[in-house]
């Protein structure tokens, strides 16, 4: 028989994916496949607004915290985590949904490149939604930026200097140099959430250009997350690719919390 079809729940940064998904986990037995490029380093949680242990006990997550800081993880070295995990979830009965905002991940996922299949013959049959929130993600990326900090960034930053090289890869997550400047007196907290917002920003805009012109329109649904329907719209989108799964009793909430 061939294999389901793959879901996949894509974005900008911030639109709140994974918000979106914890929201469906009462549709269907999900096990979200993370992909992230940053989530993979372990210690780096706060600033990248990594799964909380609450959200994944709700639903697993698995592809999260795959890396120490130091090392250099490659997108097909990612492709090949999330094969496995994909796998063990379909194993177990359970429906794997790739969340993330990393376009290079997730293509390296579809479309790997090996010397058998140079342009990247697709390995699954996938189907994806571009969750963004429209306008108002300037302003939950702000409101985000400010929440990091008073949930303890600065201190997760202060750690972590202490044991990680300065030239490690994970640093070069969006926003911890200007937390690390604020840190060591460099610069003010104001400046430090000035610069970590225009960098979020100016990475959502890159990322909405990518899956503007990456994804295949044919298998492209496009939502709008500031929709007060926007959890229905979704769970009617995975229920249609979902094949034998039976979904859960219990309903999804109306609306993505922000």
């Amino acid at each position: 028989m061939p294999e389901p079809e793959l879901l996949v729940i894509c974005g900008p940064t911030a639109a709140g994916k994974t918000a979106l998904a914890l929201a469906l986990a009462g549709e269907a037995d999900l096990v979200v496949i993370n992909a992230d490029s940053r989530q993979i380093y372990r210690g780096f949680d706060i600033g990248t607004a990594k799964p909380t242990a609450f959200e994944r006990q709700r639903v697993p997550h698995r592809c999260v915290d795959l890396a120490e800081p130091g090392m250099r993880f490659t997108a097909y070295a990612w492709a090949a985590e999330a094969e496995t995990a994909i796998r063990a979830a379909r194993r177990e009965g359970r429906v794997p949904v790739v969340v993330g905002g990393a376009g290079f991940y997730i293509r390296a996922l579809v479309h790997p490149v090996s010397a058998s299949a140079p342009a990247g013959t697709a390995r699954h049959v996938t189907h994806y939604l571009v969750a963004d929130p429209g306008p108002v993600l300037r302003d939950r990326i702000a409101l985000r930026t400010v929440r990091m900090l008073e949930e303890g960034w600065p201190e997760e930053i202060a750690s972590l200097a202490t044991r990680i090289p300065p030239d490690a890869p994970a640093w070069q997550a969006s926003g911890y140099a200007a937390v690390r400047e604020y840190v060591a007196g460099a610069i003010s907290r104001e400046t430090a959430i000035e610069r970590v917002v225009i960098a979020t920003r100016q990475y959502a805009k890159r990322q909405r250009t990518w899956f503007r012109h990456q994804l295949p329109a044919e298998r492209t649904t496009r939502l709008d997350l500031d929709d007060p329907g926007a959890v229905h719209a979704a769970a009617a989108w995975m229920h249609t690719h979902l094949g034998n799964h039976e979904p859960h009793t219990a309903q999804a909430q109306e609306r993505v919390p922000a």
